[in-house]
């Protein structure tokens, strides 16, 4: 006897297992998280650094700036989403990020922290009339070290980092010349300045945990909750207190 063919159509399709449902578009990444971070105590004293190993250095007066608080304001702090916690396209890096820009200028590393992606190269460009050599390290663990004099092309340097690291850059000829790359596996991160004020754009809604570092004073860790509408921008508030 022959089945007809509509019959054997429609008990495959009785017999296939059923397809989810539409799950909709993702949620919309129009979510802000902005705050700002303050030192809970009295500033620190800002001393000068001697710098009269070098003329040419010694020429251009400079406070030290390992804890630099501005108002109750503090500087030089990279606030991020916590590693790991996102996910493509959501605050995805770019396959191939420019390099990261830091100067050697009178006698400092310019800036003093900055954030980076995994795979992204530092462009390290020396704008002083002297001799700098730029030595990198990974939890005391050399990366490079690699001469920077007068009029030099900038260094393009690979750290060949890891979500989580710190590249300590430093200057071995002039001992006070610190930066910090920190390295993140999104680009949900920003870093304060003298206002100690962050923004971090791009987020769907959810809950956030905040990590915030400094190079002297360590990290503090705060949850997050971005909404949708007119909730969606959060606010937080790191507090920083001396190190003892």
């Amino acid at each position: 006897m022959r089945i007809p063919l509509a019959a054997v159509i429609l008990a495959a399709l009785a017999s296939a297992p059923a397809l989810p449902a539409h799950a909709g578009p993702a949620p919309a990444a129009t979510g802000t998280i902005k705050g700002t971070v303050v030192f809970d105590g009295p500033a620190p004293e800002r001393t000068p650094v001697k710098r009269d190993s070098d003329p040419y250095c010694a020429k251009t007066e400079m406070l030290s700036d390992d804890i630099v608080v501005t108002g109750g304001k503090l500087a030089d702090v990279l606030v991020r989403v916590k590693n790991g916690s996102l996910h493509a396209p959501v605050a995805a890096p770019p396959a191939a990020p420019p390099p990261a820009e830091i100067d050697q200028k009178d006698c400092r590393y310019v800036p003093r922290v900055l954030g980076v992606v995994v795979g992204q190269k530092l462009a390290i460009h020396n704008a002083d009339q002297t001799f700098h050599n730029v030595h990198g390290e990974i939890d005391g663990k050399l990366v490079w070290n690699r001469p920077a004099g007068p009029g030099d092309p900038t260094l393009t340097l690979d750290g060949s980092a890891h979500a989580g690291d710190v590249i300590d850059v430093k200057c071995d000829v002039h001992n006070w010349m610190h930066t910090y790359a920190v390295v993140q596996d999104h680009t949900a991160f920003a870093v304060t300045g003298t206002d100690g004020a962050f923004e971090i754009k791009g987020l769907p809604p959810g809950s956030y945990t905040l990590e915030a570092w400094h190079p002297v004073l360590g990290t503090r860790t705060l949850t997050v909750q971005v909404g949708k509408g007119a909730k969606a921008t959060a606010t937080a508030k790191f507090s920083f207190k001396p190190a003892k």
